[in-house]
């Protein structure tokens, strides 16, 4: 589940703007309709072949605004125009990361590279019926109430906030290489935030760019239900990107260039640790569904904010089940879930 989309998706196009980070990099910050989520960035990186540009990402849609955006985004970035790209890079398949990608590739003829496990995005807007009955099935055993079942089962996201899906023209892989004027770039899977995210690292640079797996700022989000068990996946990622040694600019998704990789590293780990604790302590609370245990943790919230969170709360619950600190049974009169502390 992914919950209801913003309520409109139109963005101030002016608002838009770039920032060189070295010569040939620059961070194009795009505006949202997300509350809370003011901007998204994407990185227009000159080519190794000195013909246009690589895209990283490239903002979301639901709004002609959208696209103007990110034309105003690329002309401050030294004049460059949609016609310039030669290849879109997708971090990951979210709505904010790759809704625009049917206008960039075909104005530039550009050609998209991305992790083929999509599914978790893509589903929904093949088959936004079969999927939305999913949702409510899993929701109605997780404790949601009548009333916000609605906001639970939606598919709007996935249907308004992309223009189209675009069929990868390479599926990126592990080990993959982006050229670039500032040297190769290699594909990191990093999944955990969901399965097709990827980093790209320009090593002799000491490069990241992260998508979302850093910001410098906790505000996770887990894609539950799409792999095993997301919560070691992000760990485990932060752990990739940590063992690369030095890094001296990632560039995340979200948020500002962090110049202190290791720190931001120790603050996301931290975050979920807390996460995990406050779990702990909900579920110490007495047997109860996830709903009740998210409302636990967080309060009562509008469906955005408590949707994401239940669905950040079913991570935390799967893990600990994993662990054995957590058990998962059926209540006795009816087909909801119940969770209890393990033994």
């Amino acid at each position: 589940m992914t919950g209801p989309p913003p309520a409109g998706w139109a963005v101030a196009p002016e608002t838009a703007g770039a920032r060189e980070i070295v010569p040939g990099l620059w961070r194009l910050r795009l505006p949202t309709g997300w509350p809370g989520i003011d901007h998204v960035n994407a990185y227009a990186i000159d080519r190794a072949q000195g013909d246009g540009i690589v895209l990283v990402d490239c903002g979301t849609a639901g709004d002609p605004s959208c696209v103007a955006a990110l034309e105003v985004a690329l002309e401050a970035a030294g004049g460059r125009t949609l016609e310039d790209v030669r290849l879109l890079v997708a971090t990951h398949a979210h709505s904010d990361h790759i809704g625009t990608a049917p206008v960039v590739v075909a104005r530039g003829g550009a050609e998209l590279w991305a992790h083929p496990d999509s599914t978790h995005f893509t589903a929904a807007f093949r088959e936004p019926e079969r999927i939305a009955a999913a949702r409510e099935r899993r929701a109605r055993r997780e404790g949601v109430p009548e009333a916000r079942l609605e906001a639970y089962r939606t598919t709007r996201e996935e249907q308004e906030g992309v223009l189209d899906l675009v069929t990868p023209g390479r599926a990126l892989r592990d080990g993959d290489v982006v050229d670039s004027a500032l040297g190769p770039w290699e594909v990191l899977e990093t999944p955990g935030h969901c399965p097709s995210h990827v980093c790209l690292v320009q090593r002799e640079r000491r490069l990241l760019l992260a998508g979302d797996l850093l910001c410098a700022a906790f505000v996770p989000w887990l894609d539950y239900g799409c792999s095993p068990d997301p919560v070691a996946e992000a760990l485990a990622s932060l752990d990739r990107v940590e063992g690369l040694g030095e890094i001296t600019h990632a560039l995340p998704g979200h948020g500002r260039p962090i110049t202190d990789v290791p720190a931001t590293i120790a603050l996301t780990r931290a975050g979920f640790a807390r996460r995990l604790d406050a779990t702990r302590a909900a579920v110490a609370q007495g047997p109860a569904g996830a709903y009740a245990i998210a409302t636990r943790m967080f309060g009562e919230e509008d469906d955005i904010e408590a949707t994401g969170h239940l669905t950040e709360v079913l991570g935390y619950l799967r893990h600990l089940r994993l662990r054995g600190e957590v058990v998962r049974d059926r209540a006795d009169d009816d087909d909801t879930y119940i969770y209890r502390g393990g033994s």
